[in-house]
């Protein structure tokens, strides 16, 4: 943890990453081989915020990121422990008990009043939305058109991950950056585009598909398996890995040095309580992995 704390005293503004993966629940994490994340720093059980994509990037944006509530406590993971930032209208703190001082009501905000250039991306439909974009500079959307078909197949195209170099085209030599990602490969159908959909994984999601998002099984008639859910549950562990992968090759190209935070915006029930999916309460969806570290 002591790289953070030497980027931050070499570069008063330092470049910053954060990527969410969408719908990884913490044990997905643990199953993945993660090497690039793992590089960070430790692997560590988050609360997120929200249950679903928007309540929980709003919080992210508002300047609560998940927060890691067992022991031990770490600096950059638990609130209780230093900050990596703290928003100037928020609870006084002692100065030393976080690094970037932001003037802002958000982290947009406050990462422009501090000559910050924005960069988003993602990939998830609620990025088609002003409400989760419109803070940033620019925004490139890459996804599926999936509004009419919840589980749209999707190509190569629709991975923003996939394309590192347009990412790090776009972010400025000559002043610091904010770049913020959200990897939609761990997000149901959980393929990255890279080959052809598993077809025991569509054959579980269409016959699941009434049940999504929390409905009840029962009141539906739907009957998944404790097979049926392990094979949703393995294919967004392989989703993950290509993320881990995926993201070490933006690491490789971006300029150096960096702080990155890395953690789910909120976790997936494969069974639990008869349930699958996100969006209602649930230890399996509030439960997210988190990294925080600094890549030099």
């Amino acid at each position: 943890m002591s790289l953070v704390t030497d980027v931050f005293t070499r570069h008063e503004r330092p470049n910053i990453v954060v990527l969410t993966v969408d719908s990884c629940r913490f044990d997905t994490a643990a199953l993945a081989r993660t090497p690039n994340f793992d590089s960070l720093g430790p692997l560590r059980r988050a609360v997120t915020p929200g249950t679903f994509t928007l309540p929980s990037h709003m919080a992210f944006f508002s300047g609560y990121l998940p927060n890691v509530m067992e022991l031990p406590h770490l600096d950059y993971y638990s609130r209780e422990m230093r900050q990596l930032w703290r928003l100037g209208r928020a609870k006084r703190k002692a100065r030393d008990s976080y690094h970037l001082h932001l003037e802002g009501d958000t982290l947009w905000e406050g990462f422009h009043n501090a000559g910050y250039h924005l960069l988003g991306a993602g990939g998830v439909r609620w990025f088609l939305t002003k409400t989760l974009t419109e803070g940033f500079d620019e925004f490139l959307f890459h996804g599926p058109d999936d509004y009419s078909n919840w589980f749209a197949e999707r190509g190569p195209d629709d991975f923003v991950l996939d394309r590192p170099g347009e990412l790090v085209r776009r972010l400025p030599s000559d002043s610091p950056w904010f770049l913020f990602v959200n990897a939609l490969e761990t997000h149901a159908p959980y393929n990255d585009g890279l080959n052809p959909p598993d077809p025991a994984v569509a054959e579980v999601i269409k016959r699941g598909a009434p049940i999504w998002a929390g409905r009840s099984a029962p009141m539906l008639d739907v009957d998944l398996t404790s097979t049926d859910y392990k094979v949703l549950h393995a294919a967004q562990v392989t989703a993950l890995e290509t993320v881990d992968a995926r993201a070490g090759e933006l690491f490789r190209q971006l300029s150096k040095p960096f702080i990155a935070v890395v953690c789910a915006d909120h976790g997936e029930s494969f069974g639990e309580d008869g349930r699958w999916g996100h969006g209602f309460a649930s230890d399996v969806v509030s439960n997210v992995p988190m990294w925080v570290g600094a890549v030099t």
